[in-house]
C-alpha cells in the first residue's frame, strides 16, 4: 500500500471517532508516551508525505480501536512478534505461507483452531 492510501485509511479512522489531529495527537501521548507524535506528524502521514515506524502505526491502531495488524499489513509491514517468529521459522515459514495462500476463510480458522489446540496441548 502506498503512504498516501494508508494516510486515507489513517484520515478515514480518525474522522470516524470524531478526532481531532491535536485530540489524537493527544491520546497518543496518553496510550504511549515514548512513541507519540505531534498533530503535524499525523497530518503528514495522512498526506503520505511521512514513514510510520511500526511502533508508531501500532500506537495509532490502538488510538483508532483499528486492528495493529490490519494497520502494519496495510503499510506493508508485521508487528515485531511476527517478525520474531518469521526470523526464528525462516527455513519453513516462507514456504507454508506460499503454500497456504488460497487456503479459504473457513480453512485458515479450522487451521488456527488447529494451533491453538496444538499450543494448549503443549502448555
Amino acid at each position: 500500500m502506498s503512504k498516501k492510501t494508508l494516510g486515507n485509511l489513517i484520515s478515514k479512522l480518525r474522522k470516524e471517532k470524531g478526532l481531532s489531529h491535536r485530540k489524537l495527537a493527544d491520546n497518543l501521548k496518553d496510550l504511549d508516551p515514548k512513541n507519540a507524535i505531534s498533530y503535524v506528524s499525523i497530518v503528514h502521514i495522512e498526506k503520505g508525505r511521512f514513514n510510520s515506524s511500526r511502533e508508531t502505526l501500532a500506537v495509532l491502531a490502538k488510538a483508532l480501536d483499528y486492528s495493529v495488524d490490519a494497520l502494519l499489513a496495510e503499510s506493508d509491514q508485521v508487528g515485531d512478534d511476527v517478525a520474531e517468529v518469521i526470523k526464528d521459522k525462516a527455513d519453513i515459514i516462507p514456504d507454508f505461507l506460499r503454500s497456504a495462500k488460497n487456503l479459504s476463510k473457513s480453512d485458515w480458522d479450522t487451521l488456527s483452531k488447529m494451533v491453538n489446540k496444538m499450543n494448549n496441548k503443549n502448555d
